[in-house]
Formats: structure tokens, C-alpha cells, sequence
């Protein structure tokens, strides 16, 4: 008995998942013909969601290159070492061979007095005033790759170097890269910021317009709930019509972001010419895409959720 117990019962549960499954997908699709029906709507409606979407998705792409920029900045910190006047140049490259084999240290770069004052000569203009010195006033200098890139071990490494009895002088000069993580540190604030804006701005949105939907199918609502419906039956349509709203609204912010940074490119390559620099500017990756669209549609649904739970039980059968 048990077991013909288990046998009538599967079926009728495979029916009624079936039958659950197939109304999400008549949802669906009836949401989407709805959408469809009233292009007028839809499209100033996923503008309005492209628009304030690509705002922070621009944002986000900018720091993302600024951040890309400034790790570059970081890899290329190097400390100057200005050795005493009174080093011999065989001491000096001794020198140089000990702070090589330090473990902080990446790479040296050996420069002599005399390859100093040439270079000085060469670039300043000032040869013949040079010519005139009776001594060189220029150190011998080692230049330090180091291998952290991080700015607290770079600062432990710079005064290690400096409390060497050789070195007269250590310079690093990181505070404008400190002051421009500062800055990149405040923007990325400010863009979360921005963005649980928008976000909520996206919310309100797409939540005015499933609830003008429901005033405008109040007779039809009011007739389903007659016949029996339930208010999840009735609701699926509406929260699937926020579904579309918010993933139209994703790939519109998307093309924008991607088309205004292909108009950029263009002068940015110029710009490489003439400074002869490799700048790139990064765009959306897959990943980035996939949460895009993946968070537009999200907000969609919870903008569709709020409006139909709060206006779809106002409206009750007389």
C-alpha cells in the first residue's frame, strides 16, 4: 500500500512543479510582450536605468585605470644614494655590490662622479660654466630598485641604506604617491557612495514604474483575484517585468560605458605617440560585465518586489 501510495503521488508532484515552472515561464515571456507593447515607455524607462547606471560604472572604470597607472608608479619607486665626497670609486663599487646582496633590494645601478658630471654637463647647459671647476662637487650614486612595492617596506629599506657610514644622503620621493593613494582611497569612497545612490535612484525608478502598471491593469487584477488567483500567481508577472526593466537597463549602461571610452581612445593613442608612452585604458571585463548586468538585474527585482507588495494588496475585490 505504502509503496502504491509513493507511486500516485510522484506524478501528481511532477505535474504541479511542472505547472509551477511553465506559469514562470508564460511570466516571462507575457512580461516581456507587455514591455514590448509599450516601446515608448520602455525605452525612456531603460534609458533613464542605462543613464544612471553608467554613472558609477564609469566612475569605477576611471579608478580602476588610475589605480592600474599608479601601481606602475609604485613598481618604478627607486631610492638615490649619494655617497660621501670622500669615497674612492673602488670603495664606492664595493659599496654597491653590499646593498645588492641585500634581501630588500632588487637591482643596482652604479653611477661614478665623473659619469654624474658629464651627464650634468650634457643636460643643463651649463658646460663651460663646469669646465671652470677646479674639483668635481658631484658624489658618487648608486640607484636601489627595491622589490617591495609596498610603501612601509620601502621606508624600513631607505633607512637601513641611510644609516650605512658610506651614504651622506638617501632620497625617496614618494609623498606625492602617498598623497595620490590618499586621493584614489577618498574617490573610491565616494563612488560606493555614488553608487548605493543611484542604486536606490534605480530602485525608485523601476518601482514608479511597475506601480503604474498595476493602476493601469487594475480591472484585470481585480477580475483574476474574482476566479480564485493568488497574489504570487498575480505578482510574477510584475516582477518579471522589473527582471527585464533592470537587465535592459545593464547592457544600455554597459554600451554607453564601453562607447564613451572608445571615444577616448583615440586621443589617448595620439597622446602615446607624442609622449611615447604605452598607456591602455582597461574596460569592463567579463567578470565586471557579469556583475553589471547581474546587479541592474537584481535591483530590477527588488525595485518590482517593493512596488507590487506594497500597491498589489491595496487592491481587493468590492
Amino acid at each position: 500500500m505504502a509503496g502504491s501510495n509513493v507511486k500516485r503521488r510522484g506524478p501528481a508532484t511532477t505535474n504541479r512543479i511542472s505547472a509551477y515552472l511553465l506559469h514562470h515561464l508564460q511570466s516571462l515571456i507575457f512580461s516581456l510582450g507587455k514591455i514590448y507593447q509599450a516601446p515608448a515607455t520602455t525605452i525612456m524607462t531603460v534609458a533613464v536605468i542605462g543613464i544612471t547606471l553608467s554613472l558609477p560604472g564609469g566612475f569605477y572604470l576611471f579608478l580602476k585605470n588610475i589605480d592600474a597607472m599608479s601601481g606602475d608608479f609604485r613598481s618604478s619607486s627607486q631610492i638615490s644614494l649619494y655617497l660621501d665626497l670622500g669615497l674612492s670609486e673602488k670603495r664606492a663599487r664595493e659599496v654597491e655590490k653590499d646593498i645588492a646582496g641585500m634581501d630588500q633590494v632588487d637591482s643596482t645601478r652604479f653611477i661614478s662622479r665623473d659619469q654624474s658630471l658629464e651627464e650634468f654637463r650634457q643636460n643643463s647647459g651649463f658646460g663651460k660654466s663646469i669646465d671652470t671647476l677646479s674639483s668635481n662637487p658631484l658624489p658618487h650614486t648608486i640607484i636601489v630598485e627595491p622589490i617591495e612595492a609596498d610603501t612601509f617596506a620601502i621606508r624600513n629599506l631607505l633607512n637601513a641604506l641611510q644609516a650605512m657610514p658610506e651614504v651622506e644622503i638617501a632620497k625617496l620621493d614618494t609623498e606625492w604617491l602617498e598623497r595620490l593613494y590618499t586621493i584614489i582611497e577618498i574617490a573610491k569612497r565616494s563612488v560606493t557612495i555614488i553608487t548605493i545612490l543611484f542604486a536606490c535612484a534605480v530602485l525608485l525608478i523601476i518601482g514608479n514604474t511597475i506601480r503604474l502598471d498595476i493602476q493601469n491593469r487594475y480591472q484585470e487584477i481585480i477580475v483574476t483575484k474574482l476566479i480564485g488567483a493568488t497574489d504570487a500567481f498575480i505578482r510574477r508577472p510584475f516582477l518579471y517585468g522589473g527582471v527585464w526593466y533592470g537587465l535592459l537597463g545593464g547592457i544600455i549602461s554597459w554600451l554607453i560605458v564601453e562607447i564613451g571610452y572608445l571615444a577616448i581612445s583615440g586621443p589617448l593613442e595620439r597622446l602615446n605617440l607624442l609622449y611615447q608612452s604605452e598607456m591602455t585604458l582597461i574596460t569592463f571585463s567579463f567578470h565586471d560585465f557579469i556583475i553589471l548586468i547581474t546587479s541592474s538585474t537584481l535591483l530590477g527585482l527588488a525595485g518590482s518586489w517593493i512596488a507590487v507588495a506594497r500597491h498589489l494588496n491595496q487592491i481587493e475585490p468590492s
